[in-house]
C-alpha cells in the first residue's frame, strides 16, 4: 500500500512539472512562460533594444527607459493602470536576439506580441 501511495505521489509531481515548462503560443517560435513572453528577433540586442523603446511609444506606453549594448539590452515601461512593462534582450547568436516580456504580476500576452510586432516592424527600417 506504501508503494502504491508513493508512486501516485511520484506520478503527481511529474505532472506537476510537466505544467511549468514553457507554453507554446500560436506565433511560430514563441512561448509564454508564467507571465515572460519570449521570441527570438533577427537582429543585434543594441538595434532591438532601441526598436522596443520606439515600439512602447507606438502603444503610449508610460515612463519608457531603456539601454542597450551589442549583447543585451533593456527597457521598462508602465502600462495607463500603472502595471510594469519589462523587456529584457539577449544575445543568441551573430545577429540574433532572445526578447522576453513580462507585463504586470501575471503576464499579458496580447500586449506582448503588439511589442514584438512593432518591435519587428521598427527593425524594418534599420
Amino acid at each position: 500500500m506504501k508503494w502504491a501511495f508513493c508512486m501516485v505521489g511520484l506520478l503527481s509531481t511529474g505532472l506537476l512539472l510537466v505544467n511549468m515548462t514553457g507554453c507554446q503560443t500560436d506565433s511560430v517560435g514563441a512561448t509564454d512562460t508564467l507571465g515572460s513572453y519570449s521570441t527570438m528577433i533577427d537582429s543585434s540586442p543594441d538595434k532591438v533594444t532601441v526598436a522596443a523603446q520606439k515600439a512602447a511609444g507606438d502603444l503610449n506606453l508610460l515612463d519608457i527607459a531603456g539601454n542597450g549594448t551589442k549583447i543585451d539590452g533593456k527597457v521598462t515601461a508602465r502600462t495607463a493602470q500603472g502595471d510594469a512593462v519589462t523587456i529584457d534582450i539577449e544575445q543568441a547568436g551573430d545577429n540574433v536576439s532572445k526578447m522576453t516580456i513580462h507585463v504586470g504580476a501575471t503576464g499579458d500576452e496580447a500586449v506582448s506580441k503588439q511589442l514584438v510586432d512593432r518591435t519587428k516592424s521598427h527593425l524594418a527600417w534599420f
